[in-house]
């Protein structure tokens, strides 16, 4: 039976505050999108939703404004980010740069049963994507992609690539939404990484991941992404 995906980063133990919860609510409309780059964050309607004041709204708006997913303009609101492919493309490389240096720690450390979980998460994404539930799909994709991350036993590290995943996972859903020809594509890649992290090889590990990098990029930023933006 697969392992249920759940953010590593906030354990089910611990009850959320207001504006966590209210930051994992616009999470879950980002990562579907239902809000999209360049969409305006309806501050009224996510309060109202969240039976919630604005308050605690602009508390997990500012969080997110932090990191670089929404930003602030002066008399008209919160505004989803858009990126340029320059600003996408840097982005990609310094989180492939932080990747392959948790790869090249954590791949030798992998056991069976990293490898087994990687398996459970790529399952239930797959099932996940084909009933479209995009929020249970990209939890159980982050999720997969970052055992072999986790096994370097630099939990600094991984919080940094979690950052910049979570900086274009606005963008990321895209992806999901292309034909079925190119998620094939996609999810073949994925069992070629599982495959390349039962090798416990981290040359091999990384090329996997840089082939399915490469790919994702090249699918999402042809006409998706704002050649204005600064």
């Amino acid at each position: 039976m697969a392992e249920r995906a759940t953010f590593a980063s906030a354990p089910p133990v611990i009850q959320p505050t207001v504006p966590e919860m209210v930051l994992l609510y616009l999470r879950r409309l980002l990562v579907t999108g239902e809000l999209s780059p360049g969409s305006k964050v309806p501050v009224d309607a996510v309060a109202k939703t969240c039976n919630v004041s604005p308050v605690p709204v602009r508390e997990a708006l500012k969080q997110l404004q932090n990191e670089g997913v929404v930003v602030n303009e002066p008399r008209r609101g919160y505004w989803v980010t858009t990126h340029s492919r320059e600003e996408f493309a840097e982005v990609q490389h310094i989180t492939s740069l932080l990747e392959r240096e948790a790869i090249r720690l954590g791949a030798p450390n992998l056991t069976d049963e990293d490898i087994l979980r990687m398996d459970d998460y790529r399952i239930e994404m797959e099932r996940a994507l084909a009933e479209g539930d995009l929020w249970t799909t990209n939890i159980a994709h982050r999720e997969m992609h970052f055992v072999p991350y986790r096994a370097a036993g630099m939990p600094r590290l991984v919080r940094e690539i979690e950052r910049l995943w979570e900086h274009t996972d606005h963008y990321r859903v895209l992806y999901l939404h292309k034909d079925s020809d190119v998620q094939q594509v996609s999810l073949n890649q994925h069992l070629d990484i599982i495959e390349a992290c039962r090798s416990r090889d981290p040359e091999r590990v990384i090329g996997a991941m840089s082939i399915h990098r490469e790919y994702a990029t090249a699918t999402i930023t042809p006409g998706l992404l704002d050649e204005t933006s600064t």
